[in-house]
């Protein structure tokens, strides 16, 4: 394949609807604020990606971000992983974790996404792996036990999920097991269960929601605690059998290098934003790897149904899906698997009418 060199790198930002909206304990995520990078270079072929800020508000400053970073990028070639490293570098002083990671990470999955559409490969393959159907975790969006119940019945009818997942964080422990019971009362007993309290809970309260929901079959307690909380984190391990799930609030290997070294999860899911993009991810399925660590996936399904044959441990994809409504190829999912699309790179091919609808001026 012939050396590639950035000609430009231009970004758009979209604040789409998200339908229906994300609740959990701590807010309620009813816009999808993407911002998308395009790289364009000099011998034709082209790269894109995008990222999720998750508020609007976070949305001018991201695309901010990855304009100017990206202009420091003009005639250089098309490098990822040494344009990672040299970035990361470069930002050190300022730091590498929120909005800074973001940008970096969107500008690494379109440089990627460049190659492997020079390729004209998938993405996957461009990392040594063949495009096999990935198990899904159906990763469900509402609050409440009448409204999990439902939509974990059409996930399990739809999607073919035998695996869902869904926030927890009520008030009283006995309306987070009711909202458990009426999801296992839908979906049967051979779906798996698994939660998410967001960082909510204190020590005392993660470990008594714990044995309680253990007792009920929960396959896994994801971010029971603050993301910080090694020893904390750690500490509860050793007090349940259901395993702690975390890491989609690393920020780069870094993070996730730390909390592995604590002991403080034992299954993790890396996100494709926050870790580093492509390059961040293949570190952390590296790290996950020496671990022993089965690796799940955070949102980003297209660039996480890429990942995931490429990654050692590989175990469940994370199906919440923000952007299929901007798609013209949403991916697809049959039994239960997501189906990698054939499409070169990341396989993202926007609707150029949903764009303009939804286009933000930032």
């Amino acid at each position: 394949m012939q050396p590639l060199t950035i000609r430009e790198i231009s970004v758009r930002a979209v604040d789409a609807p998200l339908e229906p909206p994300l609740c959990n304990s701590l807010n309620r995520i009813g816009r999808a604020p993407l911002v998308i990078a395009e790289v364009v270079t000099n011998e034709g072929p082209r790269g894109n990606a995008y990222v999720f800020p998750y508020t609007p508000a976070a949305l001018g400053a991201t695309a901010a971000l990855v304009r100017n970073i990206g202009a420091t990028l003009v005639g250089r070639a098309v490098a990822p992983a040494t344009l990672w490293r040299e970035l990361h570098n470069g930002f050190r002083i300022l730091g590498t974790e929120g909005l800074v990671q973001i940008a970096l990470s969107c500008l690494d999955m379109a440089l990627w996404d460049t190659l492997a559409r020079a390729a004209n490969t998938p993405l996957c393959r461009l990392l040594g792996a063949e495009p096999t159907p990935q198990p899904i975790y159906a990763s469900l969006r509402g609050w409440g036990a009448a409204m999990l119940a439902e939509e974990a019945g059409q996930a399990v009818a739809g999607l073919g999920a035998r695996a869902v997942k869904f926030k927890l964080g009520q008030p009283r422990l006995e309306d987070d097991l009711d909202s458990v019971r009426a999801v296992r009362a839908a979906v049967g007993d051979q779906v798996e269960i698994l939660v998410d309290y967001n960082q909510g809970l204190s020590r005392p309260e993660a470990e008594r929601r714990g044995l309680a929901l253990q007792a009920l079959d929960v396959r896994w307690l994801e971010e029971p605690l603050p993301v910080d909380d090694d020893a904390g984190l750690a500490a509860l391990r050793g007090q349940l059998r259901v395993p702690v799930q975390g890491g989609e609030n690393w920020w780069g290997p870094k993070g996730m290098a730390r909390a592995l070294a604590a002991g403080a999860v034992d299954l993790c899911m890396p996100d494709a934003m926050k870790i580093g993009g492509v390059t961040g991810w293949q570190q952390a399925a590296t790290l996950a790897a020496a671990h022993r660590v089965p690796m799940s996936s955070h949102i980003f399904i297209e660039a996480s149904a890429q990942l995931l044959p490429a990654t050692p441990t590989a175990h469940l994809l994370e199906h919440l899906d923000v952007a299929g409504p901007l798609l013209h190829h949403p991916l697809e999912v049959k039994d239960g698997m997501a189906l990698v699309p054939q499409r070169p790179g990341l396989g993202l091919e926007w609707q150029e009418a949903a764009l303009r609808r939804w286009a933000a001026d930032v």
